[in-house]
């Protein structure tokens, strides 16, 4: 009996145990990680989940007073936000346009 395999097993659950080395934190936010918007700040709160829940609201905010937002007009998906050229000039807008 070889123990080989009992040691690549162990191996693999400890790797896999590991905090940070196996997965990706999925809520973990990788765009407005710094600075003091309202979406950093929602990053550091509560990661990608808390951020898209403000970036909702600040929508919201801006449509009930006239200004239409889309948020495929800033991020090209929204599985990753990867942000279009255009994103950091209409998040400005959208700031203003939802006080």
């Amino acid at each position: 009996m070889s123990i080989k395999p009992l040691l690549t097993g162990i191996s693999l659950a400890l790797f896999l145990s590991a905090p940070g080395l196996a997965f990706a934190d999925d809520n973990a936010c990788t765009i407005a990680t710094k600075g003091d918007s309202p979406i950093a700040q929602a990053c550091k709160k509560g990661g990608r989940k808390e951020a898209a829940a403000t970036m909702k609201s600040l929508v919201n905010a801006a449509k009930a007073k006239g200004t239409p937002f889309k948020c495929g007009a800033c991020h090209d998906d929204l599985d990753s936000y990867v942000l279009k050229a255009n994103a950091g000039d209409d998040f400005k807008k959208l700031l203003a346009a939802a006080k």
